[in-house]
């Protein structure tokens, strides 16, 4: 028992017990979000990137073949678009989905080596754009090396075919093959673009210069050959399908 001098000056009603607080509805949704809104917070972003992967997979398109274009200019976007598509009606479903696709990566890569030879007194705006060109060019090799290591492309594109060869030896001979080393250029086959029916029927329209000039997307294309990679080692025969595109595309004309 207490002492009595401990409550002498306690009053009653202070030895009740406190009656429990009645919360209304809205009460008990503001307390209960108070304590909650991060958790809830992080389970929405979680289940936003889950969702955004998901979408991401389900709606990505894959392309049946990849052709990889090397230039030293850039190909036009617009460019790019119109082969991509006039392509799509040469290749077939090789992947099963539903779709015909053919996708071109390019690669801004010049095989030459830079002309200094030229005035030291150049424009400093031009000597920035070179430097520019430079660090371009550097990026794209490293991405062209790391995608020729990976095998990504069979077909090939070129405006600079023999240096192209000299410098990755990927190119191969008409039975497949790739030559020795000391002769990377000896039987190798490529086929210059005008002289593919298939290619040179191609409608790729007109594409926009920088400078805002229309110019013909077939006169563009003229400058380049089509040649392949090797297909020796192939024995599963994951490349049929793009050995079959290549022969499509080069069809009635004479290997150079």
């Amino acid at each position: 028992m207490a002492s009595a001098r401990y409550t002498l000056n306690i009053d009653p009603e202070d030895m009740k017990p406190d009656e429990p607080i009645e919360y209304t509805k809205k009460q008990k949704v503001a307390n209960w979000w108070h304590y909650n809104w991060k958790i809830l917070a992080v389970v929405a972003v979680l289940a936003a990137i889950v969702i955004y992967y998901v979408w991401g997979a389900v709606t990505t398109v894959h392309p049946d073949e990849q052709i990889a274009l090397v230039s030293p200019q850039a190909l036009p976007t617009e460019l790019q678009e119109s082969l991509e598509q006039a392509l799509a009606g040469v290749v077939e479903d090789a992947n099963g989905d539903g779709q015909e696709l053919a996708q071109i990566r390019a690669y801004q890569v010049s095989m030459k080596e830079p002309d200094t030879s030229g005035s030291t007194s150049q424009d400093v705006g031009a000597a920035m754009n070179d430097v520019t060109d430079t660090y371009v060019q550097m990026a794209q090799s490293t991405v062209l090396t790391a995608d020729l290591a990976a095998g990504d492309a069979y077909i090939f594109l070129l405006d600079e075919p023999e240096d192209f060869q000299n410098a990755y030896r990927v190119l191969a001979r008409a039975d497949g093959t790739v030559p020795d080393e000391e002769a990377p250029l000896d039987g190798v086959e490529w086929y210059n673009w005008s002289d593919c029916p298939v290619l040179a029927s191609l409608d790729l329209g007109e594409y926009t210069t920088i400078t805002g000039k229309k110019l013909s997307g077939q006169e563009y294309m003229s400058r380049f050959v089509v040649a392949h990679r090797s297909n020796a080692e192939d024995e599963e025969g994951e490349l049929a399908a793009a050995d079959a595109l290549f022969d499509t595309l080069t069809a009635g004309a004479t290997a150079r």
